[in-house]
This record gives structure tokens, sequence and C-alpha cells, in this order.
């Protein structure tokens, strides 16, 4: 028997954040068998295993319904809450191993409840982006809809390549239904692994931006809470609002998502520009809620 914890992250009421399964001790697990559980289970599941570093505190592997990914976010800072909640620790700084290697994390309690903090990587920018046209096309909205004020159409990485779309209001954003096929289409074409849209016109005052993931082939169409998305996004922002007359020091950035699907939820980005003006260092961190333990049997789900 596995033994799985279910969480949700970056969860902002009952009914919000990203679901995440992290099946505990998988060692001993097959890739066949890993793909499997998170076929099963239809979302983001996480595996945990020994790390292969003494210094890590442990090593994951992350998997949609459709393929493995390198890293995914919300999976690390749900795992990281698990791992404080059962070492009974309230404060951490330690690093995670990955696909991408050693990831650093930070835990702190605040308010109640443990923040964690996911550090990535700086910023990269595609030079090869879809244009306007096309992806009014795959979003099925008008060019006009489009706020290329805010900066261009791009795809931006901070540790797994998404792809920034700035819309001129948050109901273009709530409205949205893509056509998935060409959608998925031009991530392959452009060598993204998803379209995330966004508006700085909210509809809620707490947050800086909203905004929605819809994942290339991931085994469901749209995700609630997409932390390696939103960290790209806090990168994009800094890149063309602040670099302008940079100063030194973090900039960070509160994103709402999952608002169109039913499940309202919250990420924190933030990116660090250096004293020689450019952007050096990424994070993206939030809140996990730990909900309850299972077993379940391998032999039924293959």
């Amino acid at each position: 028997m596995l033994s799985v914890v279910q969480t949700k992250v970056f969860d902002i009421s009952s009914d919000g954040g990203n679901p995440c399964p992290l099946v505990l001790n998988s060692d001993s697990l097959t890739n066949k068998q890993m793909q499997s559980i998170a076929s099963y289970y239809g979302v983001e599941t996480a595996f945990i295993l020994q790390p292969e570093s003494r210094n890590a505190l442990f090593r994951l592997r992350y998997f949609v319904p459709k393929h493995e990914m390198e890293m995914c976010v919300h999976a690390t800072v749900g795992a990281v809450s698990y791992w404080c909640q059962s070492h009974e620790i309230k404060q951490l700084n330690g690093t995670v191993e990955t696909a991408l290697g050693e990831i650093a994390v930070n835990a702190q309690e605040k308010d109640g409840r443990l923040n964690v903090i996911v550090e990535q990587f700086p910023p990269t920018f595609s030079n090869e982006n879809p244009s306007p046209s096309e992806v009014a096309q795959a979003l099925k909205i008008s060019e006009e809809e489009l706020d290329l004020s805010v900066g261009p159409i791009q795809s931006v990485s901070t540790s797994r390549p998404k792809l920034m779309i700035p819309l001129r209001s948050h109901e273009i954003l709530h409205n949205l239904d893509p056509d998935f096929g060409l959608l998925w289409e031009l991530c392959d074409r452009y060598q993204t692994t998803g379209f995330y849209p966004f508006t700085l016109t909210t509809q809620s005052s707490k947050y800086d931006v909203e905004a929605r993931q819809f994942p290339k082939r991931a085994g469901y169409n749209e995700d609630p809470a997409t932390g390696v998305a939103a960290c790209a996004l806090g990168a994009y922002l800094t890149y063309y609002s602040k670099l302008q007359e940079p100063k030194e020091g973090w900039y960070e950035y509160l994103i709402g998502q999952g608002y169109a699907m039913g499940k309202p939820s919250m990420i924190k980005a933030a990116s660090y520009i250096s004293k020689e003006g450019s952007i050096t260092k990424t994070r993206v961190g939030g809140y996990a809620t730990i909900l309850q333990t299972e077993n379940i049997d391998i032999n039924l789900i293959i």
C-alpha cells in the first residue's frame, strides 16, 4: 500500500487552491507506476523520494496525467509544508532535489499558517513568439482585447517557459474559451508549455495581477494556481515596468488565479534587480492546506 497525502496549495478559501497528492516513500516506484498514479488522480502529483545529496531535505518528481515535468512549484510548496508539519517545524531554510537541480526553499509561520517560498532561476525571454493574431485566434478574442502597452506577447521562463499574454480587462480574462487544439499547436511551434493570459485591470483590489493558465496537453485544460507561470510573470512585469529606471531590490506581485474555475487562489511572485540593473533572482510562494492521508493499492491502479 502507498501512503498519499492530499493537499491544496495557494488556496484562499475552502473551495480554492490547486490540489496536489503527495505520494510518500516513492523510491521503489517505476516511471510507469508514477505516471499511472498521476493519471488516476487527474492532477499534478508529486512523488517524494530519498535525496541523493546529504544536504537536501528530500527529492521530488512531478507528474501530470500525461507526462513528467521538471518543476512544479505548487507541489513543492505542498511537499515542504507537509514535511514541516510532520516534523513539527515552524521555520526552515533548506533545499529540495528536482530534475533541475537543488532548489532552495524557505518556510516561515505567519498568522498561524506556514508560508513557503521556492527559489527559481534568473529569467530567460524568448525571441521567437506567436503573433498577436495567432494568439487572438487561439484564445478566440479580437486583437484589440490584447494590451500590448504592458509588454509584448512573449514566452518567459524562470524554470519552465510560459507564454505571457497581457489583456485589457478581467472581464476578457474571465470569459476566455480557448481553441485548445490551436493553443497546443502554438505551444509546440514556439516551444512553450502553456498560455498565461493576465490583466493588470483586476477585479479585486488586493491583487496586482489576475491570470489564468492553459497548459499544453497536461490531461486537463486549465490550472487553478500555477507557481511556475506566476514566477515568470513576476519577472516579465519587472523587466517591462522596472528596468527603465532600475533600483536594486526585490519587486513583488500578488497574483490571483483560479477564479474562472471557482477555485480562487493567491500566489506571491518576486524578482530581484541587481546593482548592475538586471534580474538575477526570482522566487515564488504561498500557503498550502494539508487535508488527509489515504492508502492506495498500486495494483488496483496499474
